[in-house]
């Protein structure tokens, strides 16, 4: 349902990434609004249980087994408190609900709402109500969304709620991190001057690989299927950049990830291969190279979360048929992604051709991010800012696959979406 939200949901996460912080999402409906009942859609319940908030797995269904925590609404001048409820009903297989009192006085049907968990308390903001939000850009110097003001029903105040703090303190509790830069950065960022004081230097590769192999090789970095990150604990990602914003222009690899093979419909590579692959007409070989996301490529393939069971499947359009293709628990994707980029150095380069026709990098400046904002992961891969690489082929010997990963990427556009605000260290 988040793509009914009246609001642009990835701007929405941008004023919140823009000082480190994620948060959960929630659409809602008519009827839900009506009933006092909302559903408790697979990517919030695993925001709440990655904070601690609330496990619905584990869970009991029915009133004995309803919790009741406190949560505080973002008002326009202050902080109210009020009440939620976490439940699953006795009816059918106890899909996970929620609801907060008062709601109807403060969002309306289709208003996006976010949840912030910051220290232990649950902050809710109608992002859809502009003073809100503009209040929010303004304490975060984050650019403002504008929106026409929802309809909410404001017959009385909210009859528990009291204020709390008032608006002010938000600035404090959406404060980044230090940007200091520990022993083991400083000594990476003097080995990467080093390089970038050489100028434009060939690549060691062709292809797109090109400038982050150079790059390993030139600061004495094995290529190896490690998955770990690279130096230290620090990730290293080369990435090309044109124009004068010195501005990516192709997605960046997050990581790799083979699918949980036990839950998909291709039980391994080879399967996928031969199932949905197709035959290179130079090579004679049978591959599958090809962009997933969330609308069908030209082979029908695309991605779809399935919330309830909290999995990634890869489908496939086959004339208005769908079949399963593989599939990735989301759990194991987060997982993957914060171990990756627990730290980061996404090194920038300047691209040139030199006269004998070779590619070259000048290697001038460094991007470091830390701690991505792995509850965005979901709901970036549904609005197509993150998408999934099949690298598949069939080897020459052999009824056996060859696969150079299956590469989750984001667009540059987004990348602030799925990491805080970076800390620029020029190299020159």
């Amino acid at each position: 349902m988040l793509d009914k939200a009246d609001i642009s949901i990835s701007e929405v996460m941008k004023v919140f990434a823009s000082y480190g912080q994620e948060a959960g999402y929630l659409v809602p409906t008519e009827t839900g609004m009506d009933k006092g009942i909302l559903d408790a859609h697979g990517s919030l319940r695993d925001f709440f249980k990655a904070k601690g908030i609330h496990d619905f797995d584990s869970q009991g269904q029915g009133g004995a087994y309803k919790k009741v925590i406190d949560v505080f609404l973002i008002e326009e001048g202050s902080i109210e408190e009020a009440k939620m409820s976490l439940y699953r009903p006795e009816t059918k297989s106890g899909d996970p609900r929620l609801w907060i009192y008062g709601l109807p006085k403060y969002a309306a049907p289709f208003n996006l709402l976010a949840f912030l968990v910051l220290g232990e308390k649950v902050y809710v903001l109608n992002a859809s109500n502009p003073k809100l939000l503009d209040g929010i850009s303004t304490l975060i110097s984050a650019p403002a969304i504008r929106r026409e003001a929802p309809a909410i029903r404001r017959e009385a105040p909210l009859a528990s709620s009291k204020p709390v703090l008032k608006a002010a303190p938000l600035k404090e509790l959406l404060q980044t991190q230090s940007d200091a830069l520990d022993e083991i950065e400083s000594t990476l960022v003097s080995k990467l001057q080093i390089i970038s004081a050489k100028g434009f230097i060939d690549s060691l590769r062709s292809g797109d690989t090109g400038v982050g192999m150079t790059l390993e090789t030139l600061l004495g970095i094995e290529a190896n299927s490690n998955r770990a990150p690279d130096y230290f604990g620090i990730e290293i990602k080369a990435k090309r950049v044109t124009g004068r914003q010195n501005r990516a222009t192709t997605r960046a690899t997050l990581f790799s990830q083979v699918p949980d093979w036990d839950v998909s419909a291709c039980r391994n590579g080879m399967a996928i291969l031969n199932k949905h692959g197709y035959t290179d007409s130079e090579t004679n070989r049978l591959q599958l190279y090809c962009t997933n996301s969330s609308t069908p490529n030209p082979q029908g393939l695309f991605l779809k979360v399935d919330e309830n069971n909290g999995v990634l499947e890869s489908l496939k359009n086959d004339n208005g048929t769908i079949e399963k293709v593989s599939s990735w628990r989301m759990e194991n994707l987060r997982a993957q992604l914060e171990a990756k980029h627990k730290k980061t150095f996404w090194v920038k380069a300047k691209v040139r051709t030199s006269e004998a026709g070779a590619e070259q990098f000048h290697y001038f400046e460094v991007d470091k991010t830390e701690s991505p904002l792995s509850s965005n992961l979901a709901t970036l891969i549904e609005i197509g800012a993150v998408t999934m690489d099949y690298t598949l082929s069939q080897k020459s010997t052999g009824n056996s696959a060859r696969d150079h990963g299956y590469l989750f990427k984001i667009h540059p556009a987004n990348f602030d979406l799925l990491f805080p605000p970076s800390k620029s260290i020029k190299l020159s």
